[in-house]
Order: C-alpha cells, then structure tokens, then sequence
C-alpha cells in the first residue's frame, strides 16, 4: 500500500471513530437529560413530604407509581450502558429479528402516564406479524423518542397513529399526530441545534436534541427518516429499514 493511500485511510478511519464517539456523547447526554428530570419529580416529592405539603398518606399512594418509573428507568440504563460496552472501536450493532407490533406494545406500556396525561390514543395500524432485522436498543430508542415527541405536541384527546407496512423490500414505519405542527422554518432546522426547544402543549421541556441523536441512530442502521408537517394539523414521521441488510 502507498504512503498516500495508507494516510486515506487513516483519516477516514479517524474520521468514522470522532462521528461515532460523537453520537455516543450525544446519547448519553439524552439519557443523563432524562433522567435529571426523573430525579427531579422524585426529590420534588420527597421535599413536598418533608414540608408538609403533602400527608404521609399522599406520599404512600405515590409509592407504587414511583417505583414502576424507577424500575422501567433503571432497565432502560442497564440495556444502555450493556450495549454500550459491548462496542470496541467501531459501532457494532446487534442484529435480531424485531417484532414490531410488540415493540410499540413495551413502549406503550412504558409511556403510558404522558399518554393518559394527555388522554391520547396510541393507535396501531398494520401487520401485526411483521418482522425487522435490526438492532433492538437501536430501534427502539428511534421509536421511543420520536412517540414522545408525538405525545409532547399533541393536543388532549387527540390521536397517535402508528402504522407499520412492507413497502418492496423496506418496512416502512409511520408515526403520525394531530397536534400543533410545524412551520417550514422549524422543520427545515429539526435537525440543528439553531435555537432553543419548543415546549410542548402541556409546557412540556425537552432536551432539543433526541431528533438528532434519533437521525445518527438511523443512518446507523441503514435506514431512511422523513418529517412531514403543518401547522395546527399535525406532523408525520416516516422510517424506512430495509430488509435485505
């Protein structure tokens, strides 16, 4: 190999390592970001105890609830940092046969207090058979942060419509909300970090970041990802897997 050749692939080697370095720091810091806000509800309670805000009772009712949060947090972590040191120098994803349907079921079941928060429909469209090869932590952080962004901007008593199909050789995964949309200008900056996040329509906050890390993660694993939306009439989220990898 010549001396040039070699200095090509050098640099394309470090140039590959900084961007997945990159998107690692990235999701970290969309996890540590979620779970500030976890902690926060929790020393928020235990302050309200403490003051008398709330009666021993109150608090004891809130027991459960806290604990299920927790223990879905604390899975959430542990299958995380698991993936995450089972990766070397490159990014090694960890392929297996992925059931759609049932993966909106966990995340449903995960979410479940934003959604009835909001009195929202999860609604799921499609095949309920169809299978993905893809990596499970992966997709399912895709999925998850995009339904919660559905659910931050909808409206009450509106509908998330999640619709899976096979589109030639892709499967192709919708997630469409009735909510407030967005103005071109917003749209054509989704995936910047140009200007701070919007809150949501019950004042929700957000890190500004998951779409982003929600793209990287994408690109990652093959896949396509297009946002459609308008204002006051909702946004869809299209991705596409093919299934040929």
């Amino acid at each position: 190999m010549e001396i040039n050749d070699l200095k090509n692939e050098s640099q394309l080697l470090i140039e590959r390592l900084t961007k997945e370095n990159e998107l690692k720091t990235k999701w970290l810091s969309l996890i540590a970001h979620d779970f500030k806000g976890m902690f926060y509800n929790i020393n928020f309670l235990l302050n309200a105890l403490e003051d008398k805000m709330i009666s021993q009772e109150q608090f004891q009712c809130m027991l459960p609830e806290l604990k299920q949060i927790s223990e879905k947090n604390l899975k959430t972590l542990e299958s995380t940092f698991a993936w995450i040191n089972q990766q070397t120098d490159s990014l090694e994803l960890q392929r297996e046969d992925v059931l759609i349907y049932q993966l909106l079921l966990d995340l449903k079941e995960h979410l479940n207090q934003s959604i009835q928060q909001k009195n929202l429909v999860l609604k799921y469209s499609g095949d309920e058979h169809i299978t993905l090869s893809s990596d499970k932590l992966l997709l399912s952080f895709i999925l998850k942060h995009t339904i919660e962004n559905a659910i931050k901007y909808s409206n009450k008593n509106g509908i998330i419509n999640f619709t899976t199909r096979l589109e030639n050789d892709a499967v192709c995964i919708e997630i469409q909300d009735n909510g407030i949309g967005m103005t071109n200008n917003v749209l054509n900056n989704i995936f910047t970090l140009n200007g701070s996040p919007f809150k949501g329509t019950m004042d929700e906050k957000g890190a500004g970041l998951s779409l982003i890390v929600v793209k990287d993660f994408v690109e990652v694993l093959g896949g396509n990802m297009e946002i459609l939306s308008k204002p006051n009439e909702g946004t869809t989220v299209k991705f596409l897997f093919k299934t040929n990898l």
